[in-house]
C-alpha cells in the first residue's frame, strides 16, 4: 500500500509540473475611444512559456465574428515566446464593446479580452434617411408608435426628408392607408433638399383591437418618379380604464388564473398538445373576455363564454398543432378582460418537440 502511494504521488508530480505553460504579460487590451470609418484595429498579446514542457496553441475561439484571431503555430519550448493577435472591425458596431478570445494549448485554456468604444461614423443626409419612396425618404420602414390606450386619438411624427430636386406633397388619391390611420405632411409641401414631417393619427375606437397590433400603409407623392412604398405601423394597445376609488376597484371584476405555465414535456412533430388554464372571477361584477389572442397561429383557443359572473370559473382550452415545428418551443396567449387592475393577462404552453418518428 505505501508504495502504491508513493507512485501515486510520483505521477500527480509529474503531471502537476511537466507541462508548458502561457504566462501573458496582460490578459485584456482596451483600445480606448476608435472611430468607425477608420476600420480595423489590432492588438497582439505577447506570452512566454514559464513551464518546463513545449506547448502549442491548437486553437483561438473570437467570441463575436467581428473579431479575427492569429497566434503562433509552432511549438514554443521552455522559456520561448510566442503571440495571439486580436483584429476588431467596428464597422456598424457604434458604442462601447468587450470581446473575449478562448486560447486553447495542450488541454488548457486561457481567456482574452478587448475592450473599447467605438465612435459612429458621422452619416450623411441620405445614409441617416435609408428608407425611400421615391425622392421622399424616411429612416425606418416601421413607424414605431409604442404603446397607448383607447382612450383618444394617438398622434405621433417622423421625420422625412426630400432628396429629390422639385418639391412635393402626398398623393392620397393612390395612398393605401386604413380607415382608423390618418396620414398628413407637414409641411404640406417639402421643399426640394428640406426636411419634413409624417404625421400618423391613430383612433383605437376605430381599430377596435388590443394588443399588439401592425398595420400596412402605402406612399406616394406627386413626384413622378415616385413608387408607392410599403411601411408598416406598428402599435400596442390597452383598454384605458378611467381613475377609480377604492371602492370602485374592491366592487370591479378580478381575473385570477391558478396556474399560468403548461409544460408538455417532450413530443414529436405532428402531435396535438391540448391545455387547459382554470379563470376565475374573484370579483363582485361581471368579468368580460375583451380578446383572447395567440402569439401563434399554430395555436387555437376556445372558452364556453366571453363573460363571467362573480365566483364562476372556466376553462381556457388550447390546442397546439406542432406539425413542421422543431426544438424548444414557447407560444403564448395573451387575455384581454375589463378586470381593470390586470386587464392583461397571459398563459404559457411550452415543451420540447422531436423530430417525428417514423413507422416502419
Amino acid at each position: 500500500m505505501k508504495h502504491y502511494i508513493a507512485l501515486l504521488m510520483i505521477f500527480m508530480a509529474c503531471f502537476s509540473f511537466g507541462q508548458g505553460n502561457l504566462k501573458f504579460e496582460s490578459d485584456t487590451y482596451d483600445f480606448g475611444e476608435i472611430r468607425e470609418e477608420d476600420g480595423h484595429v489590432e492588438t497582439t498579446f505577447d506570452f512566454v512559456n514559464d513551464g518546463d514542457k513545449p506547448i502549442k496553441i491548437t486553437n483561438v475561439r473570437a467570441s463575436c465574428g467581428c473579431t479575427t484571431p492569429g497566434w503562433t503555430k509552432d511549438e514554443i519550448a521552455p522559456g520561448g515566446s510566442g503571440f495571439v493577435k486580436a483584429r476588431y472591425n467596428p464597422r456598424n458596431r457604434p458604442g462601447r464593446f468587450k470581446k473575449s478570445l478562448r486560447v486553447t494549448s495542450n488541454g488548457l485554456q486561457k481567456t482574452l479580452y478587448i475592450t473599447g468604444f467605438v465612435k459612429p461614423k458621422p452619416r450623411n443626409v441620405l445614409e441617416e434617411y435609408s428608407i425611400s419612396t421615391g425622392n421622399l425618404r424616411l429612416k425606418h420602414r416601421s413607424l414605431n408608435f409604442g404603446k397607448f390606450t383607447t382612450e383618444k386619438v394617438t398622434e405621433k411624427s417622423f421625420d422625412v426628408f426630400n432628396a429629390g430636386d422639385d418639391s412635393i406633397k402626398l398623393y392620397h388619391e393612390l395612398m393605401e392607408v386604413p380607415d382608423h390611420l390618418k396620414v398628413v405632411l407637414v409641411p404640406e409641401k417639402i421643399a426640394a433638399g428640406e426636411k419634413g414631417e409624417l404625421k400618423i393619427f391613430f383612433d383605437p375606437v376605430k381599430k377596435n383591437d388590443l394588443g399588439f397590433l401592425s398595420d400596412n400603409i402605402t406612399i406616394q407623392t406627386d413626384s413622378l418618379l415616385t413608387q408607392k412604398n410599403q411601411f408598416y405601423v406598428i402599435s400596442t394597445i390597452e383598454e384605458h380604464f378611467p381613475e377609480m376609488s377604492a371602492e370602485e376597484l374592491d366592487r370591479a371584476p378580478k381575473l385570477q388564473i391558478e396556474e399560468r405555465v403548461f409544460d408538455f414535456g417532450k413530443v414529436a412533430a405532428g402531435e396535438l398538445v391540448e391545455a387547459e388554464f382554470n379563470l376565475t372571477n374573484q370579483g363582485k361584477k361581471k368579468l368580460n373576455f375583451r380578446k383572447i389572442k395567440s402569439n401563434c397561429s399554430c395555436v387555437a383557443y376556445e372558452v364556453r363564454s366571453k363573460d363571467l359572473k362573480k365566483g364562476k370559473s372556466q376553462l381556457l382550452k388550447l390546442k397546439f398543432d406542432t406539425s413542421g415545428r422543431r426544438g424548444n418551443q414557447y407560444k403564448t396567449v395573451t387575455i384581454f378582460s375589463n378586470d381593470p387592475v390586470s386587464p392583461t393577462q397571459m398563459v404559457t404552453i411550452k415543451g420540447t418537440i422531436q423530430k417525428e418518428e417514423v413507422n416502419r
